[in-house]
């Protein structure tokens, strides 16, 4: 899941790169960029808890 997140982060991010879309596009991708991004913040997040509570054990 976290990949599939990352690799639509990292379309987006070249699609934007690009300069070939509109403002309102650009908006868009902007948004869902940022969704992704927290959404990737918070797998990671979840990851370490894991990691460091078995690390505890």
């Amino acid at each position: 899941m976290f990949e599939e997140l990352l690799k639509e982060l990292e379309e987006i991010v070249t699609a934007l790169e690009s300069g070939n879309l509109t403002l309102e596009e650009s908006i868009e991708k902007y948004k869902r960029g940022m969704e992704l991004s927290a959404l990737c913040k918070e797998k990671l997040l979840s990851a370490k808890e894991v990691i460091v509570q078995k690390m505890e054990e």
